[in-house]
C-alpha cells in the first residue's frame, strides 16, 4: 500500500469515525451546536480524503515537472496581511480611528507581498 493511498484511506475512516459519533451525540444529548460541530469535522475530514484521492489519482496519470510548481519564498508579508486585516476588523468594529493603523499595514504588506511575487517572475 503507498503512502498517498493510506493518506485518503485514513481521512476518510476519520470522516466515518466522526461522523458515527454525531449520531450518537445527538440522539445522546439532542444538542445541535455540539452535533453540527462534529458533522462539519466529519464534512472536513471527508472532503481530504477526496482531495487526496484525486491528487493520488493524478499522480498516477501524469509526470510532474518540478519546475510547474510555484512556489513564493518564505517572507514575513503574509503574516502582515493577516494583522493588517485583523486590526482594520478590529478598527471599524471600535471606530474609524483604529481602522487607519490596519488600513495602512494591510496595504503595505500587500504591496510588499506582489513586489516580491513579480520579483520571482
Amino acid at each position: 500500500m503507498s503512502d498517498r493511498s493510506f493518506s485518503w484511506k485514513m481521512f476518510l475512516g476519520i470522516a466515518v469515525f466522526i461522523g458515527v459519533i454525531a449520531v450518537v451525540y445527538w440522539f445522546a444529548s439532542y444538542e445541535p451546536a455540539g452535533t453540527t460541530m462534529l458533522a462539519l469535522a466529519a464534512a472536513l475530514s471527508a472532503l481530504c480524503s477526496v482531495y487526496l484521492r484525486v491528487q493520488s489519482e493524478a499522480d498516477g496519470r501524469a509526470i510532474r515537472h518540478e519546475e510547474a510548481h510555484y512556489l513564493p519564498d518564505s517572507s514575513v508579508w503574509p503574516f502582515g496581511i493577516g494583522v493588517g486585516a485583523l486590526l482594520a476588523a478590529n478598527g471599524f468594529i471600535l471606530g474609524i480611528g483604529f481602522a487607519i493603523p490596519g488600513v495602512v499595514v494591510l496595504g503595505l504588506s500587500v504591496a510588499g507581498l506582489v513586489a516580491q511575487s513579480r520579483r520571482r517572475a
